[in-house]
């Protein structure tokens, strides 16, 4: 009966705090591709928690995009678990970022370049820094993780800065796209928005 009651408390804790939905399976399937990252995937499990991110998936997508980070989750691409350690983390760390921006900015700030209002190249420009920035935090956690003595090094050329060298016309071309099939669909609301997404990169389950 205590063992039961323990049980339950532990159920009502992780339900107060709002677990990451497919946070256990992802974390295993880390630990499983990088043997190395069971020293410090507590490391890894807080920084997302911490996040307020609510839900962690890794499908196979339809273009070579590797993650996408919505306000009611994170989307890997399944090639992500084919690069070296530090590579990897730094996308993890990228698009988990994109979670602390949604907790910092509230989700109307950041689908603000959507709604029809917004002009689509100060969008593209707001969205291009949102991207730098992403780049920047999570490059600032890769090195504070080698710097720890977690990773070593990759030697060949990383992807820390991903973004940076972007031109506006992409982020331009992805807004419209993305605008139009709002128009299109005639959808309103932040799930709505974030389905359009999933749609248009994931790669449905038969």
């Amino acid at each position: 009966n205590k063992r039961y009651n323990m049980t339950l408390q532990e159920s009502i804790r992780r339900i107060l705090k709002e677990e990451t939905q497919g946070i256990d399976s992802f974390l295993i399937k880390v630990m499983e591709t990088y043997p190395n990252t069971g020293r410090f995937i507590d490391n890894i499990e807080t920084f997302i928690k911490n996040s307020n991110c609510k839900k962690i998936e890794v499908a196979k997508f339809k273009y070579p995009a590797l993650g996408l980070a919505v306000h009611n989750g994170v989307l890997f691409n399944e090639v992500i678990f084919k690069q070296e350690l530090p590579d990897f983390l730094f996308i993890i760390f990228h698009e988990i970022a994109h979670q602390y921006q949604y907790k910092k900015y509230g989700d109307e700030k950041m689908y603000e370049f959507y709604l029809d209002e917004t002009d689509v190249k100060d969008a593209a420009i707001a969205m291009k820094q949102i991207e730098i920035i992403a780049d920047e935090f999570a490059s600032r956690k890769v090195r504070e993780f080698i710097k720890l003595g977690f990773i070593n090094k990759s030697n060949k050329k990383s992807l820390f800065s991903i973004y940076k060298d972007v031109p506006l016309y992409h982020f331009e071309r992805l807004i419209t796209q993305t605008k139009d099939t709002i128009k299109s669909k005639n959808v309103s609301g932040f799930d709505k928005i974030a389905e359009i997404f999933y749609n248009m990169i994931k790669v449905n389950d038969i």
